[in-house]
């Protein structure tokens, strides 16, 4: 143990990442070396924590005093954003965190990173969205975070488009409330594809058969096109934006992004500052 972990002692600090299942999320691997590159004491450990015993593994880390935070991935997003402290704007608005920073207190803070995660993972092509006529393709999860960065980022029109109305309703009305104004809408079947940027926020590519809705004949290479979904494999929506000589990015740009935040916070940074 010592040879594998030369500096953990009584003075380390746990992140404690809550998922159900647990064995395929890539925090720890990830966000570790960050951890040790910046000199921080502190360790990512994974947990397999049920709905059933989220409450009471809740409150039992929540009083440990060595706990830098918990890093929560599906199902239990939504229910520890409602034992949260606090919440930052975004986790607010789409009442859902992916990371909690426990303060000295016992206080625990919630955030959400999965879209500011996506912005930061765009690069230079960021630059690219304001003003932009924008399409995404899923408005459920990632994607209402997403949402909610865009409108930050200042497009001039986000269109949704979902097989589920009811999250397409609660993402419009969401960031409309945020920006004051309407700029999100629901894409509708006669809009056609001229837009800036197209965004694939949804599980098409990555499961099931389903064929991304955008022709791939309508990507041009002015487009920036990227796609939540692509981690391991090239999905046929970046393949064709490829082809097409599109910009694109891909869902290892945001998960990158994203644990350099989510170090960072767990480190004791404010909401949205990176580690290193």
């Amino acid at each position: 143990m010592k040879e594998s972990i030369p500096n953990l002692d009584g003075t380390s600090r746990i992140y404690a990442v809550f998922g159900d299942p647990v064995a395929q999320v890539q925090t720890p691997h990830l966000i570790n070396p960050i951890f040790a590159a910046a000199d921080c004491n502190i360790y990512a450990v994974p947990f397999h924590v049920t709905p059933k015993y989220f409450a009471a593994t809740w409150d039992i880390f929540a009083v440990l005093s060595n706990l830098a935070g918990i890093g929560v991935t599906v199902p239990h997003k939504v229910a520890a954003a409602a034992r949260c402290t606090t919440l930052t704007p975004t986790a607010k608005a789409v009442g859902a965190v992916n990371s909690i920073q426990r303060g000295e207190d016992g206080s625990m803070h919630g955030a959400l990173f999965d879209g500011i995660g996506f912005i930061h993972g765009l690069g230079e092509a960021r630059a690219a969205l304001g003003g932009a006529r924008v399409l995404m393709v899923g408005a459920g999860g990632a994607g209402r975070a997403i949402a909610y960065a865009l409108v930050e980022e200042g497009v001039g029109r986000l269109s949704l488009l979902d097989l589920d109305s009811a999250s397409v309703a609660f993402t419009r009305d969401m960031v409309n409330a945020v920006i004051g104004r309407d700029v999100a809408f629901a894409a509708g079947p006669s809009d056609g594809w001229d837009y800036d940027v197209i965004i694939n926020a949804s599980p098409i590519g990555i499961k099931g058969n389903a064929r991304f809705p955008v022709p791939e004949n309508e990507i041009r290479s002015q487009m920036l096109v990227a796609d939540i979904a692509s981690l391991k494999d090239e999905t046929a929506l970046l393949r064709a934006a490829r082809n097409a000589g599109a910009a694109t990015s891909d869902g290892n740009d945001m998960l990158r992004a994203q644990i350099r935040l989510i170090a960072g916070f767990a480190a004791g940074l404010s909401a949205g500052t990176s580690l290193c």
